[in-house]
């Protein structure tokens, strides 16, 4: 039986059973899952390497990218209303054109109050205080050496100085004491070795008396040794009140010892006195300069920052600080005439002359808002100092940032490029 089926397998296997066609394309029907899923990764790989091109080229603005900006005649940035990739302007600006044709230097800066604007720092020594008084108010002109605000340690301050004055009058006091003791005392002693004196030159006529009866055989040798006695005690009483004299002589410095003890103390304490009240200034702060309150950082009761309670100028005298490109710092001068313009101001330029020109050349800190321009640029500073009337106009726009146009004197350096 087993034979048979064996048989029939081997038939059914030789002999494959015949397919029908259906009418349809059988490749058509087998195509692959991956071909598929491909052509979406396909366009995103190619999509990824296009934007990651794009931002290369914008960036780095290569050789290739130019000839073709060349060759179309296209601008970066043109289709844009605010491009944030343009080309550095080379071509000056018709202000800057005119500038160069009429000889003048065009640079920006900020105004400021001469010799800057000064930030009040507290006392040293101010630690943790705050701010008890504020005697200013922003706008108000204050003078060198006004108190401008109290610290809440004023009062540990006054306690320490009445402290110190009473040890003073302590001290004062002790002194007139010693000195009045030391002249009792002087005076007593002066006394008695004035009797000292004149008991010993008793006791000494006393024994030459006695030792002449012992030569006459009338006073006995009993008499002699208490005439003795009393001779040696009468001189010993003397050398002691003579020693006890001596701690009372004036020393090397002309003064009684315990008199220059007294007097030692008196200037410690006076010298106390005087620190106590250099203390009282550890609570307060004074006007360094004269000058006007630009800025209060603080209130009553607030903690001061560390930069400073406020911030002060002498807006009497404003002036101009100016960033001159460094090549065209040589076309500067002391005196120079200057004009100022700003949006702010009005149509009225400010004015005023040139004081001082820097030897320092550094990095640019003022720039334009356009934003191609150069914000790397070395430039000398200028000090432009504003006539009076100009001055007035400009102590409300600390740090205004301003045009300014420096007329050169005809034959000055021809101008180079922009820096």
């Amino acid at each position: 039986m087993k034979t048979n089926d064996q048989h029939a397998g081997q038939a059914a296997e030789s002999n494959p059973l015949p397919l029908l066609d259906n009418g349809k394309d059988p490749s058509s029907s087998k195509r692959s899952p991956s071909r598929q899923t491909g052509w979406p990764l396909r366009i995103l790989v190619f999509l990824l390497v296009l934007l990651f091109g794009g931002v290369v080229g914008l960036y780095f603005q290569g050789p290739a990218l130019r000839t073709i900006f060349d060759w179309t005649a296209l601008e970066p940035g043109a289709g844009a209303r605010q491009p944030i990739a343009l080309p550095v302007e080379r071509v000056p600006s018709l202000e800057r054109v005119a500038a160069m044709a009429t000889g003048d230097v065009v640079a920006l800066g900020r105004l400021q109050p001469s010799g800057g604007v000064v930030s009040v720092a507290l006392p040293q020594g101010a630690g943790d205080a705050r701010l008890d008084q504020l005697l200013v108010t922003e706008g108000e002109i204050v003078a060198e050496g006004d108190v401008l605000a109290v610290l809440d340690s004023l009062q540990l301050y006054e306690s320490a100085l009445t402290s110190a004055e009473s040890t003073l009058a302590i001290r004062r006091a002790a002194l007139a004491q010693t000195r009045v003791q030391v002249a009792a005392t002087q005076a007593e002693l002066r006394a008695q070795i004035r009797g000292a004196e004149a008991t010993l030159s008793a006791s000494e006529r006393e024994l030459a008396r006695v030792r002449s009866l012992i030569e006459r055989g009338v006073a006995t040798q009993a008499t002699l040794e208490a005439a003795i006695q009393a001779n040696d005690n009468a001189q010993a009483d003397l050398d002691r009140l003579q020693a006890s004299q001596l701690r009372y002589q004036p020393g090397p410095d002309g003064e009684q010892v315990d008199i220059a003890l007294a007097s030692a103390d008196l200037a410690a304490a006076k010298a106390a006195v005087e620190q106590a009240r250099s203390d009282l200034d550890r609570a307060r702060v004074f006007a360094p300069r004269d000058g006007t309150i630009v800025e209060v950082a603080a209130r009553t009761g607030e903690r001061p920052p560390s930069d400073g309670l406020l911030q002060m100028g002498d807006t009497a005298q404003m002036e101009a600080e100016l960033e001159v490109f460094q090549i065209m710092a040589p076309r500067i001068a002391v005196g120079q005439d200057v004009s100022l313009v700003s949006g702010v101001l009005g149509a009225e330029p400010l004015t005023g002359k040139v004081a001082r020109i820097g030897t320092l050349v550094g990095r640019q800190s003022v720039t334009a808002e356009d934003p191609a321009a150069n914000t790397d640029a070395r430039v000398v500073l200028v000090k432009v100092t504003l006539d009076e009337a100009s001055s007035i106009r400009a102590a409300r726009f600390i740090n205004l940032e301003v045009v300014a146009r420096i007329s050169v004197a005809e034959g000055a350096p021809a101008e180079g490029p922009e820096q």
